[in-house]
Parts: C-alpha cells; sequence; structure tokens
C-alpha cells in the first residue's frame, strides 16, 4: 500500500506529521551558513576574517541545531561507519609521525568539516529543507562559476602553470585548477539530475551554471577534471532510461565545442595516457610518489598518521611531496584498519543511495498523480540520491590524482545521504512497502 492520503502543500498524512518541523528562518540561517562556508566571506571580507566570523557563525548555529531542532534519527548503518571512521582518525591523531601537522589538520579540517555533515543531518529534516539546502549550495558555485568566467576573459584568473596557461580560483580553498575542476564537477550532477523537476526560470539557472562549470573544468587545465568529467558522462549514461539520446546529445555538444577549445588543452588531455608534458615532470613525480607512498606503506601498515606523509618521506627520501592519490593517502595516513573502514563507509554511502532510490522509484510507479506533492517529493529524493551517488563516484575518480582525503566532499556526501536515509524512513512509516539499509 502506497502513500494515498498526503494532503498537498503540507506535510501531513492522516492527520499526522510525515517530517520533524523546523521553523523556516532557522532552515534559513543554516543556508546562511552554507553561503558563507563556500565563498569563504572570511577571506572576502578582511573585518569578519579578522573576528573569526565563519567560526562563531557555526557555534552559534550548532547551539541551534541542539537546542532548536529535533531529535535526530540515527539508527541505521551507515552512522556506525562514520562514527568508525571518525573513531579511526581520532586514534591515529596521538601516534602521527608529524603531531603538530596532524593536529592542525584534524582541527582545521576534519572536525570543522564534519561539522556541515551535522547540520546537514540536523536541519535539512524534509524535501522543502533539501530544496533551500540545494538552492544555497548551487548558489555558492554559481558566484564561484561567475568569477571563473570572469577572470577567464579578463585574465585576471589565468596564469601559466606546468606549462599551459591555467584558470585558478578566487579562494584560497580554490586557488588550485584541480581544486577549482573539483569544485566544478561537483555542481554536475545536481544539474543534471535536478534539470527535470524544475520550472523554466530555475532550468535557465541551472544552463547557466552548468556553462560556468564546463568552463572551470576545461580551462583549469586538469587531467584530474577531464578524468572526472569522462566518469560524469559515464555516469549519466548509465542511470538515463533513454540512453540513445544522451549519446547523440553528448556527441553534438563535443562537435560543436571542439572548435573553441585550444591546442593545448588537447595536449593536456592526451598527456593522460602519454605521460608526456609540454613543461614539467608531474608524471614522472607521480611515480616516484606512487613507488616511496608504497614502500611507507609496507613499513608502517598501521599508518603513519593524519597528513604525516610528507615529513615521513622527506626523512626517508629527501623528497618532500604528499601523495597526489586518494587511496595512497588513506593506505599510508590510517593503515590498514582505516583503508577498510574507508572502503566500508564508502560501500555503506552507496548501498544507502541505492536503496533510496530503489525504494523511491517502486512508489512513484504506483502513484497515479505525478502532480501530487507526495509524487514530487519522492522524485526529489529519488532524483538528489542519484545526484550524490554521481558525486561521490566523481570524487573516486578525482582521487587517483589528488589527496582528498580530508576535503569536505565527504562530509557533504555523508550529510546529504543521512539526511535522505532519515526522510525516506519518515515516509516509508506510512507505507506497508518499507526500506531498510
Amino acid at each position: 500500500m502506497v502513500l494515498t492520503s498526503y494532503n498537498t502543500g503540507t506535510t501531513s498524512v492522516y492527520g499526522e506529521e510525515i517530517y520533524p518541523r523546523i521553523g523556516t528562518p532557522i532552515v534559513a540561517f543554516f543556508c546562511g551558513y552554507v553561503l558563507i562556508w563556500y565563498l569563504q566571506i572570511g577571506y572576502r571580507i578582511a573585518a569578519l576574517g579578522a573576528i573569526r566570523f565563519e567560526f562563531w557563525y557555526a557555534f552559534v548555529l550548532g547551539i541551534v541545531a541542539v537546542v532548536f531542532t529535533p531529535k535526530i534519527e540515527l539508527n541505521h548503518k551507515l552512522v556506525f561507519y562514520v562514527l568508525l571512521y571518525f573513531l579511526i582518525l581520532l586514534v591515529q591523531l596521538p601516534f602521527s609521525h608529524d603531531f603538530n601537522r596532524s593536529y592542525d589538520i584534524f582541527v582545521d579540517r576534519i572536525l570543522k568539516f564534519s561539522a556541515l555533515a551535522f547540520f546537514i543531518v540536523c536541519f535539512v529534516r524534509s524535501p522543502r529543507h533539501l530544496k533551500f539546502f540545494l538552492a544555497a549550495f548551487l548558489l555558492a558555485c554559481f558566484k564561484m562559476g561567475q568569477e571563473g568566467l570572469l577572470g577567464r576573459v579578463t585574465g585576471s584568473l589565468v596564469w601559466e602553470n606546468q606549462g599551459i596557461m591555467r584558470l585558478h580560483g578566487t579562494t584560497p580553498l580554490y586557488t588550485h585548477p584541480n581544486s577549482l575542476a573539483g569544485m566544478a564537477l561537483g555542481t554536475l550532477p545536481f544539474v543534471h539530475f535536478l534539470w527535470p523537476l524544475s520550472n523554466k526560470k530555475v532550468k535557465a539557472l541551472l544552463a547557466v551554471l552548468y556553462l560556468f562549470s564546463l568552463n572551470i573544468v576545461l580551462y583549469t587545465g586538469s587531467r584530474t577534471g577531464y578524468v572526472g568529467l569522462i566518469i560524469f558522462l559515464l555516469f549519466v549514461l548509465f542511470a538515463s532510461e533513454n540512453k540513445k539520446r544522451v549519446l547523440l546529445f553528448t556527441f553534438a555538444a563535443m562537435i560543436i565545442c571542439a572548435p573553441l577549445v585550444p591546442a593545448d588543452y588537447y595536449e593536456r588531455f592526451q598527456s593522460i595516457f602519454t605521460q608526456q608534458e609540454k613543461e614539467g615532470h608531474s608524471a614522472e613525480a607521480r611515480i616516484m610518489i606512487i613507488k616511496d607512498a608504497v614502500q611507507v606503506f609496507a613499513e608502517h601498515p598501521l599508518g603513519i598518521g593524519i597528513s604525516a606523509f610528507p615529513k615521513v618521506r622527506m626523512e626517508k627520501f629527501g623528497r618532500f611531496q604528499d601523495t597526489h592519490n586518494l587511496y595512497l593517502e588513506v593506505a599510508t595516513n590510517l593503515g590498514i584498519q582505516g583503508f577498510i573502514v574507508f572502503c566500508l563507509l564508502l560501500f555503506s554511502l552507496f548501498k544507502t543511495l541505492r536503496g533510496i532510490h530503489v525504494w523511491a522509484a517502486a512508489n512513484l510507479h504506483l502513484l497515479p498523480d505525478p502532480s501530487s506533492q507526495l509524487y514530487q517529493d519522492l522524485m526529489l529524493i529519488k532524483q538528489v540520491a542519484l545526484a550524490t551517488s554521481c558525486f561521490i563516484a566523481i570524487r573516486l575518480a578525482l582521487g587517483m590524482f589528488g589527496m582528498d582525503l580530508y576535503e569536505i566532499y565527504w562530509w557533504f556526501a555523508i550529510g546529504v545521504t543521512i539526511a535522505l536515509a532519515n526522510m525516506a524512513r519518515h515516509l516509508s512509516a506510512y507505507d506497508r512497502v518499507g526500506i531498510r539499509y
């Protein structure tokens, strides 16, 4: 029996609340934090940075989350793996070969970034809240995309790096071309999978954001970004119900855009496979890093500590660069036990998102009215589950060329997945089909 008595425009079924009630001003306050964090307001406005505005905003938001939001539901397996992963990070801290750096990374990145996951779970309790959150996230990405286009056109954010002119970001978080490309790639799954649910005005904004993101991926000259874009296209192809249309559209877009791409970027892409670079020896350096990382892992199978690889590598080999590879970063930093837990966490994320998608799709096929609020809510949950799966897949592809273990992306995905799981549980409480994780 599917949900059949769902009041349009409300959150009640059979006279009962489906989702925990949170006031719009509180959700808006949380969305303000999303904008402030992603746009790094403290960096852009020196006066706010001087008073640590982002920290105090997060501090107040944490109090609001604990005091003014309903109890969080954390009774599914994914939460267990998240807590286990956090425990692994915490345990590694005192045994680090570079304690000072490990402590800084733990406080400045792990604690700070995991707070976003906590806030998402606390404040995103319904499809309506989810829309607010996604709007804030994509608006921040829209602003960064606009800056990327302006910076490329004016040349203010373009300078030579590894033999070609590359686009850079405006804030420290995304200054490096690879980081900027990663940010842009993270928007594409949400643009694509939210497109069918959007009205004409929203579609126009999403189309502009899509072009902003592609501009960044192309002109950062990031081979990592090019690989991520390929993974995005493959995911879209396999997730599509009309694969021929996707292939034709992609082929047509490539034919139209190909003449606009400078020759240097073609050479940059080809160097992924040939390892022949116009300038520099980054490919050779990466091979050397891999060999060093494998040896460090073999000698320290239980891990050397959070972000301690550069120091250990310098002491052992006289070379300082970090792993430039997510999987080697996990293995060397957290050891075999950390690598296993990280893999289990990823598996649980994909499994949970897959379960949500299958459950929502099953209910959608049984609903007679596509214009009903229930249908629209289920579609949103289903599409965001797909987008988040694609987001994680892209991050895993980018991880082959970058050390992203301590970045915010994983906590973003964790927060969204748990929030979706809780929404699905609230809905399935009124549905005999049910859902399991």
